[in-house]
């Protein structure tokens, strides 16, 4: 490990501790009612200004990135916000500082496994706007650096944060429903109209002061520029070079919290069937490999029918989960119906151990070194609930995984479309 991969925090606390061996040091600089000290101040910056992420930050945010010119506050880059916080254009500008802990990367999706692992590797704790893959490869590298360089990381998939969802899990894990046998996610845009194409835009003129375009083209297939650009993740995430459009785009907030409910975090589905309007009617029917299947809509689970024509879908649920001993129906919001009707009732007092909101969570998670509710391994599992649901799509089959080798079991074809070559000189 570098110096630069020494987070600056690790290194003023061991130097407070052994300064504090020798000398009584006054309460301004170790922080006291009301104060924080310099050495618990938590820095942070924004890769990326154009979605949620920008506005999610530490104690102090030192800097702020985007290849959009536009986005950086009404300044250049290289000139200071009157806040003090500095512009950047360039991404590795911002990871060359050793003053910054953490990294909140709301860039485009085709940069989001680049920004997050290298931010990583260069020692910072990491915010991850969803999606925060183009492929499961993608999704695995973010993992496996994550775990390799001890980072604290936090997908942004928000709504699994919510109390209701994290009763629910509550519920599960406490076995109050029994073993869950099967669950539904609502269609969440899940479906292959859905899915990404090609982009036929033509090239059109464009003035050097707006953009800086062959880092925002980065690693995808180069393209002449477009002022879709300029319009946002809508303009840009229907087309496979930029995007993952609706289905991990959209629909990997319920699927994230469907998935969390259920418990799954370190196990990947074993078995995918896209539509086949025989026994799988759904646009995706997952498998895991204990026998319990997750599927998009509701058609086939054993709910009372007044209930089911109360469902509908969107990115906040609803979800179903079916046990041997209970049924939930509920989205992040609310409790829509459960059997028995006291699980429905118990969550008053209830204690969320994910508390403060997913924002909050993640700064403090960097102070304790915990955890977060979307840590790196349930955002793969996510991801590749919506990558494999596109791929099963696209090939209009069935598909087997092996969660062992993490490949497709005998099918090239499904193997290819795991991973994406990029463009140099960028590389995972």
């Amino acid at each position: 490990m570098t110096k630069k991969q020494i987070s600056r925090r690790r290194f003023l606390a061991g130097s407070v501790a052994a300064a504090s061996t020798v000398h009584i040091l006054p309460r301004n600089v170790l922080g006291g009612p009301g104060r924080q000290a310099p050495s618990d101040m938590i820095t942070s910056a924004n890769i990326g200004m154009g979605g949620p992420a920008q506005g999610v930050k530490c104690d102090k945010l030192l800097a702020i990135c985007d290849v959009r010119k536009d986005k950086l506050r009404g300044g250049m880059p290289g000139e200071k916000c009157k806040d003090g916080v500095d512009r950047y254009l360039d991404f590795r500008s911002v990871l060359d500082r050793d003053d910054i802990d953490a990294v909140a990367v709301g860039s485009t999706e085709t940069w989001h496994a680049i920004h997050i692992i290298e931010s990583m590797k260069a020692g910072k704790d990491v915010y991850g706007e969803k999606p925060m893959s183009m492929t499961i490869r993608e999704a695995a590298a973010i993992r496996n650096t994550a775990k390799r360089y001890g980072r604290v990381f936090q997908h942004g998939t928000q709504r699994t944060s919510s109390v209701i969802c994290q009763y629910a899990r509550h519920l599960v894990e406490k076995g109050k429903i029994g073993k869950v046998v099967a669950a539904g996610v609502g269609n969440c845009n899940h479906g292959k109209l859905a899915l990404p194409g090609p982009c036929p835009l033509p090239a059109q003129p464009m003035s050097p002061n707006m953009i800086d375009w062959d880092l925002w083209v980065g690693p995808s297939s180069w393209r002449p520029f477009h002022s879709f650009a300029m319009g946002g993740v809508l303009s840009w995430m229907i087309y496979f070079d930029f995007g993952r459009s609706w289905v991990n785009g959209g629909a990997v907030h319920p699927n994230d919290a469907v998935r969390y409910i259920m418990g799954y975090e370190t196990e990947s589905p074993v078995e995918i069937y896209p539509a086949d309007g025989k026994e799988h009617k759904s646009v995706t029917t997952w498998k895991y490999a204990d026998g319990t299947y997750l599927q998009v809509g509701f058609e086939g689970l054993p709910l009372p029918k007044d209930v089911l024509k109360t469902l509908g879908g969107g990115y906040g649920g609803p979800f179903v989960i079916i046990g041997t001993e209970g049924k939930l129906v509920l989205d992040v919001n609310r409790i829509i119906w459960t059997d028995p009707p006291e699980l429905a009732h118990m969550h008053a007092n209830f204690k969320p151990p994910h508390q403060g909101g997913h924002h909050v969570e993640w700064r403090n998670c960097i102070r304790t070194r915990n955890r977060p509710i979307c840590n790196e391994d349930a955002a793969y599992q996510t991801e590749f609930l919506c990558h494999s649901s596109e791929i099963a799509q696209t090939l209009k089959r069935p598909l087997k995984w092996d969660p062992v080798k993490e490949e497709f079991i005998g099918d090239e074809a499904a193997n290819r479309l795991t991973h994406r070559t990029y463009r140099g000189p960028w590389r995972l």
